[in-house]
């Protein structure tokens, strides 16, 4: 199909519905419901033609067939596993989640972050699927993809060894929605083992949709308690990590039982009276489903028995489960990095709600055309389209602070190497005057991610935020002539 007619077609497939969480485009053109039907008419369990239980699924390198961890596997569904495998068990809930021998640590703080939403969680993993009522091997779920929803289905053959779940497990053993969504993940980026190594906001976008943000740890705002308050009671995805200073450092174990280059869930913070002062606690998760900090708050600290029994069991205090407290404080000493994914593009470090309007523009960057490279190359131009994202920024007064803008990049649609890209405003206007660029700079690239999200602030003291100025943002990759399909939406003036 001719380029043009396959984005009007497209254009008017999204107009139906198509894409939408309700409609979700058949990722390879699997239908899950007719699929299901010819399994339970023949009385013959699914497999799955496009991701077989083979060593191609597994990986290609450290699980590749040759490689010695991956000797032994044998692919077994769950009614071989127990005598009574469950999907879901009186619900979703973070213990579900228990970490294997794949790490994809950051892939399971995002799984456990959505069991604390019911609505999120079912976006993704629909309720029509269990092991009793027409069970016939296969399942399915939903993926945020390139701006669109995507289903995918695959059949309940697990990898095992010895009679154990190679990855993704429930903490009893008995319930499999976990496991499967993990397969249906690996099978969406290729294999399992291309989600070692990843970062959470990754999962929470391909989750929701959402929008992220970043916080350094280490310079954080005075807000931040607010922030994340604020984030956890409008249904947001928080997780966390340590910085590593070298590859050895990953997964190494602290002095206080935490876990470095490791994504650890945010799932509560509160304020507790200790001796007539209020004390700050969030609440993390560890993937593992064990090793928990031990220091001040956590499991078995003194700091609780000066607190009500009543309050400690509202705050859901625990023996070893992965999941701990710790005061605020500590938390800003011993962690590096906070990630939030909101679900709409609203601003959580302001206390009045207001909300931004999106756009979206797909498009390509191709040689000749708009892959013109970045600064180091101006010869070559940035091809910059007819139609670009419009970003206009609001009156003065309409929101405290910077007004941020947010533009997402998705370069392809599996986890891979991506080129460094570079970003820069173009033909900024403001009553018909041209502007300076405001910033012109390298794109954060991390190779293992297939969404790469920029934070730029449009205003700063060196640069005066002119009043109702228009901007035009293109991305451009920082090396010439090279090409990728993308979709760019635009987060820009309020909607309100």
């Amino acid at each position: 199909m001719a380029a043009p007619v396959a984005g009007v077609s497209k254009q008017q497939a999204a107009a139906e519905g198509l894409g939408s969480n309700q409609k979700a485009v058949k990722y390879l053109g699997q239908d899950f419901e007719t699929l299901r039907q010819q399994c339970l008419d023949s009385g013959v369990l699914f497999k799955d033609p496009e991701f077989p239980a083979c060593p191609s699924a597994l990986g290609y390198k450290d699980l590749g067939p040759c490689s010695p961890q991956t000797q032994g596997i044998v692919w077994k569904r769950p009614p071989e596993l127990c005598a009574s495998p469950q999907f879901i068990v009186g619900g979703a809930v973070r213990t579900d989640v228990c970490q294997g021998g794949l790490g994809d640590c950051w892939l399971l703080a995002a799984m456990a972050s959505l069991t604390l939403n019911d609505g999120l969680l079912h976006r993704v993993v629909p309720r029509d699927q269990d092991f009793q009522k027409n069970y016939a091997g296969i399942f399915h779920f939903q993926f945020w993809q390139r701006g669109e929803w995507v289903e995918v289905v695959v059949d309940d053959r697990l990898p095992t060894r010895a009679g154990e779940l190679l990855f993704v497990h429930s903490a009893d053993g008995s319930e499999f929605w976990g496991a499967l969504l993990e397969k249906a993940y690996a099978k969406l980026n290729g294999s399992y083992e291309a989600l070692a190594g990843g970062s959470t906001v990754e999962g929470f976008e391909d989750f929701t949709g959402g929008i992220s943000e970043f916080y350094d740890l280490r310079k954080p705002p005075a807000s931040l308690y607010q922030i994340v308050r604020k984030a956890l009671r409008a249904g947001s995805l928080l997780a966390c990590s340590i910085d590593v200073s070298s590859a050895a450092e990953t997964e190494a174990v602290t002095s206080q039982k935490l876990v470095k280059g490791h994504a650890y869930s945010i799932t509560r913070i509160e304020e507790v009276d200790l001796r007539g002062r209020v004390e700050q606690l969030i609440r993390l998760r560890n993937p593992w489903g064990e090793v928990e900090w031990t220091g001040a708050w956590s499991d078995n600290a003194p700091e609780w028995n000066s607190i009500d029994p009543r309050r400690q069991a509202e705050l859901g205090r625990r023996a070893e489960d992965g999941e701990f407290w710790m005061s605020f404080s500590d938390f800003l000493r011993q962690f590096s990095r906070l990630e939030i994914c909101s679900l709409s593009p609203d601003s959580l470090s302001s206390e009045e709600v207001q909300k931004w309007s999106l756009v979206l523009f797909n498009g390509r960057r191709t040689r000749g055309g708009l892959a013109g490279g970045g600064q180091n190359h101006p010869g070559e131009g940035t091809g910059c389209p007819g139609r670009l994202p419009r970003l206009v920024l609001p009156e003065p007064g309409v929101l405290a602070g910077s007004f941020p803008s947010s533009v997402l990049w998705l370069p392809g649609t599996t986890r891979g190497p991506a080129p460094p890209l570079g970003h820069g405003d173009q033909g900024s206007e403001v009553g018909g005057q041209a502007l300076q660029p405001l910033v012109w700079g390298p794109i954060g690239r991390n190779t293992v991610l297939q969404l790469l999200c920029v934070q730029t602030v449009l205003a700063s003291p060196a640069c005066p935020r002119p009043r109702g100025a228009r901007f035009s943002l293109v991305p451009t990759f920082l090396a010439p002539c090279a090409k990728a399909s993308c979709s760019r939406p635009a987060d820009g003036r309020p909607s309100g």
